[in-house]
């Protein structure tokens, strides 16, 4: 996801990822998510999530609320175990441009 618009006057905006694994899960379910985030020089910016809400379970997907200020790229990783003992891996990414 490219953000190209981007108010001035807020600090950050909150960004809404889904991570769908629907198509591998079968009849499974996810018994546990993990959620890291890191910065575009790998350090850890899991102090990104939001704290209301920032990661929810629901059904096959993991919903996780990330906060994004001007000019940072994030790489949103989310690891799931099913409920057959399986673990998934999915990656998602944020870069936020000021114009």
């Amino acid at each position: 996801m490219t953000i190209k618009y981007f108010s001035p006057k807020q600090s950050y905006e909150e960004y809404y990822i889904s991570f769908n694994f629907k198509n591998v899960l079968g009849d499974d379910t996810i018994t546990s998510a993990t959620v890291t985030v890191v910065d575009a020089l790998g350090a850890d910016a899991t102090s990104t999530l939001t704290t209301v809400g920032s990661q929810v379970i629901s059904g096959s997907n993991v919903n996780v609320w990330v906060k994004a200020g001007t000019a940072q790229r994030y790489k949103i990783t989310c690891k799931i175990v099913s409920s057959s003992g399986e673990k998934y891996e999915q990656d998602a990414y944020i870069v936020v441009e000021e114009e």
